[in-house]
């Protein structure tokens, strides 16, 4: 799941932290322990009002400025360097509140949850003591921008597509913002002055990245930076109380902001990119960063709950990919398997790059020669093109891949059916405000890896096999990526090319990814290592029920519960399939 859907899931069914919370059956229901209820909701509730006072743009992304009150809508984080210190030393302040939160019963719903919290509090404020980066409970970025991600992006995205216009104060508000944006980016300016000053910048590849796609977004091009006043002006059309005349004022206010301010502070920030590059090591990992291994382990940590030992790490990344080729490699050839009566093809035995590229021609019936190509499609516009995207949606839009495009077609629309939408939001799946900001990201990539490979409808034939097969391989490359650039040393060509070689994504792509990788390191490795622990449980479950053993309610038993570290979900399983024996 990519960030905008896990915060857009979020948003659904929240539910308001002064309601009660019920006793669980060995509550003895005493004043003590409703003294300890009460006290441990005021620190729930403040957990999320603090986090959320700290990222306005959180709250407008999950929907929640109104639990902030009216001025949230108003606002922008503060991307200033104070601004990183105080979010850090009032996560301090809270991670000491939960650690003093009154005792409740073990099995009280209430005190996992407060545990939960606390710990992934205590993962990101390790994280923060590293480095100046960019930590939150959905994204662990070591650098202050990056080709993907950072206030010139996401701030420009933020109010092209998800600031709402219906009334005058939040035409106001999105005006409001837009000022605020420049002055964010001239912070996040300084902010990378300071981190070069300390020893962390980020990579050349990275910097002359970001600062190809900062001039693609400040052309003077309506469909780039332009597209913010496009959708004022389009937003406010219908808003009943602006007269033509004050919308006209508006709108131009809008252009003026823009062209203004907001242009020349992102030149500004592209210039100092570019100036920072020239200087930039052409190291590719994390590893080459002050305290860059700390950050890379403390990262895994934050992501999945556990503390991960990376001893051997890369070489069980390279072997899972070396089985994974073999297995689709023996499908091919399977599928390929001739009519009785038939000659046996004669097949290669290359990489998997040639292989994916076969499996293509026999999908893909090729157009006649004397049909002229079709034109190309219109690029999408620019702000679309450089907002964080996710690997699959990636993918999904990349000509090379197009054998595997119903695979992951049906792997993206797999999270918007049931049964996953249903187990986290239905019944105990439905998770207090407070624990839905505490998202582990490795923990529910790997949950949608593990149910992919494992859900009731998976295919038969092996050309399908293959193209769904493709999809658990690419992850496993991502990772092997991972570890090579930020453990092994690798230069981002070495990881490119192991990219490319291993999926068959045409060179553009592979590049891409290894630069994602690069600006976001731990991530991908955090994902198989929490598959590999889900496939652990399944196994061990299996063994212990035999025939009891019930695919469908082991996923729920992962799912439902929400985000939580590894241990909390292995205790969970164990509790499951205890049950079911005793049943």
């Amino acid at each position: 799941m990519n960030r905008l859907q896990t915060l857009a899931f979020a948003a659904l069914g929240i539910v308001a932290l002064a309601a009660p919370v019920a006793c669980s059956q060995n509550d003895d229901g005493s004043r003590s322990t409703r003294r300890a209820i009460t006290q441990s909701q005021a620190i729930a509730a403040d957990f999320l009002r603090t986090e959320l006072a700290l990222s306005p743009e959180t709250a407008s992304r999950l929907d929640l400025e109104d639990y902030l009150g009216p001025a949230a809508i108003f606002s922008l984080d503060n991307h200033s360097q104070a601004g990183f210190e105080r979010r850090r030393l009032v996560r301090i302040e809270l991670l000491q509140r939960l650690r003093q939160r009154p005792r409740l019963p073990a099995d009280h719903a209430l005190a996992r949850d407060l545990a939960v919290a606390e710990d992934a509090i205590l993962d990101l404020i390790s994280l923060e003591q590293l480095g100046y980066g960019r930590f939150d409970y959905f994204d662990l970025r070591p650098y202050a921008v990056d080709p993907f991600s950072g206030v010139w992006t996401e701030g420009t995205n933020l109010l092209a597509y998800q600031q709402s216009i219906n009334t005058i104060e939040q035409a106001s508000a999105f005006i409001t913002r837009l000022q605020a944006l420049s002055a964010a980016v001239e912070d996040t300016k300084r902010r990378l002055v300071a981190d070069r000053v300390a020893g962390l910048e980020m990579p050349r590849a990275l910097a002359d990245e970001t600062y190809q796609r900062l001039q693609a977004l400040i052309a003077d091009d309506a469909t780039a930076l332009g597209l913010l006043g496009t959708t004022f002006a389009a937003l406010t059309l219908d808003v009943p109380e602006l007269r033509p005349d004050q919308r006209a004022q508006l709108v131009a206010l809008v252009k003026t902001e823009i062209d203004g301010r907001l242009r020349p502070a992102l030149q500004d920030l592209a210039a100092t990119v570019a100036e920072m590059s020239e200087s930039a090591s052409d190291q590719a990992g994390i590893w080459a960063q002050p305290k860059g291994q700390d950050l890379f382990v403390g990262v895994l940590k934050a992501s999945t709950g556990a503390p991960l030992s990376t001893d051997r790490l890369h070489a069980r990344h390279t072997d899972d990919v070396a089985l994974r080729v073999e297995a689709l490699r023996t499908r091919l050839v399977a599928a390929a398997a001739p009519a009785e009566g038939e000659a046996a093809p004669v097949l290669p035995a290359p990489d998997l790059a040639s292989l994916l590229v076969w499996y293509e021609a026999l999908m893909i019936e090729p157009a006649p020669v004397d049909v002229e190509p079709p034109e190309p499609e219109p690029m999408e516009d620019t702000l679309r093109t450089l907002a964080p995207t996710s690997i699959w949606a990636t993918v999904l839009d990349t000509p090379a891949f197009g054998a595997q495009g119903d695979s992951i077609s049906a792997y993206l629309s797999l999270w918007t059916t049931q049964p996953y939408l249903t187990w986290r939001t239905e019944g105990d799946g439905e998770l207090p405000a407070h624990r839905r900001l505490t998202e582990y990201p490795a923990i529910d990539g790997a949950w949608r890896l593990y149910a992919w490979q494992n859900r009731a409808n998976a295919p038969t034939s092996d050309l399908e096999s293959v193209a769904d097969g493709s999809i658990e391989l690419l992850q496993l490359v991502l990772a092997a990526a991972d570890t090579g650039l930020h453990l092994e040393r690798w230069s981002l060509a070495e990881a490119t090319t192991y990219i490319g070689d291993h999926t068959g994504l045409n060179p553009d792509l592979s590049r891409e990814l290894a630069l994602r990788i690069m600006a976001r390191p731990g991530y991908h490795t955090a994902i198989v290592a929490a598959y590999h622990r889900f496939e652990t449980l399944s196994e061990r479950a299996r063994a212990v029920l035999g025939e009891r053993y019930s695919e469908t309610d082991f996923q729920r038993t992962l799912i439902q519960p929400g985000p939580r570290p590894l241990s909390y979900i292995e205790t969970d399983i164990e509790a499951w399939y205890g049950a079911r024996l005793e049943n």
